[in-house]
């Protein structure tokens, strides 16, 4: 195919322990890391069809020399790009101070930069939480992109899916009734956009760094807005291959019809099957065979590559740019 549209991937690299918590389990601590067996099963499907990958890191996991070795990886990709997903990974941060939002970021950015060398412009907050001081921080710092909206018409069933099977109680319980946006969320733009920064920039006054950047959804299904993330094909996957694989051909297309440039989403258990990891049994997609959930990857992500030009996010920022500046001259 030689007219492929622009496309991005990306995967929230968030390890066990992040999701052991967010399901209220008392040990999410104590887990052991699924990073080396995801992540190498990650690089080698990936590689196999030469695909780029922004990864958006957290912090937590940066402080591990083991998890870092695992993370090192991802160099053997054609390309790819490190972002800041946060320090703690804690999926509410519309909770916290803009003191606590802003050690969030910046420590996390600082690891990054430390520890893969590269310095990252691009943010996607945990649990598509982003209220305007990630916004401010983001300015702050240069930032190029966020990318933590997710505006999908299914978000109230998924939260109230991940609430009837996780253990969490009280105060956590309550914060985690805004995860994935919501209402508000479903009727931003399906397609990357320029973004205002919120202002005043900090308490004392001081200027913005920049006063935009871009922000780039995670792709949901035009029109309908159903999920068109990774996560959720598994899921499909779970109950028929077969139904899975019509619901993804059809959503690209309808992503080429609309003339919707996909920003896609990958986590790792996508890359993991049923008899790899017990304890994340609850999570979406975890039903398959690791044989069988690979073989689905590698096919949708063939399709994915044959259909579209998928670069990193910051490549499609960066194209963006170049696009907006072009019709301005």
């Amino acid at each position: 195919m030689t007219d492929r549209p622009p496309a991005s991937l990306s995967l929230d690299l968030d390890n066990k322990w992040a999701y052991l918590r967010a399901a209220g389990r008392d040990d999410w601590e104590s887990c052991d890391s699924y990073f080396p067996l995801a992540i190498e099963n990650i690089v080698e499907t990936l590689g196999s069809i030469n695909l780029p990958l922004t990864v958006f890191l957290v912090g937590r996991d940066l402080r591990c020399d083991e998890d870092v070795r695992a993370i090192e990886r991802f160099r053997g990709l054609s390309e790819w790009e490190a972002a800041n997903h946060s320090l703690n990974h804690l999926p509410w941060m519309h909770t916290m101070s803009d003191s606590e939002i802003e050690d969030e970021i910046r420590v996390t950015h600082d690891l990054i930069v430390s520890r893969t060398g590269q310095t990252p412009v691009g943010f996607r907050g945990p649990g598509f939480s982003c209220p305007d001081e990630v916004l401010r921080v983001l300015g702050r710092l240069g930032y190029r992109y966020d990318a933590s909206i997710f505006p999908t018409s299914m978000a109230p069933i998924a939260r109230a899916v991940f609430l009837a099977r996780t253990k969490l109680k009280g105060e956590q319980r309550e914060k985690a009734k805004k995860l994935y946006g919501g209402f508000a969320a479903m009727r931003c733009p399906n397609w990357p956009y320029s973004r205002a920064l919120p202002c005043p920039a900090s308490s004392d006054g001081r200027d913005e760094s920049q006063s935009h950047l871009w922000e780039v959804p995670v792709t949901v299904l035009p029109i309908l807005r159903t999920p068109i993330h990774f996560s959720y094909l598994t899921f499909l996957a779970g109950f028929s291959v077969t139904a899975a694989k019509l619901y993804f051909r059809s959503a690209l297309a309808t992503c080429r019809l609309f003339r919707t440039p996909p920003s896609l989403l990958l986590h790792p258990p996508d890359f993991l099957g049923a008899e790899d990891d017990a304890d994340m049994a609850y999570f979406p997609g975890m039903k398959m065979k690791r044989d069988a959930k690979l073989s689905f990857m590698r096919w949708a992500l063939s399709l994915y590559a044959q259909q579209f030009t998928v670069t990193t996010m910051l490549d499609q920022v960066n194209n963006l740019h170049t696009e907006t500046a072009t019709c301005h001259a």
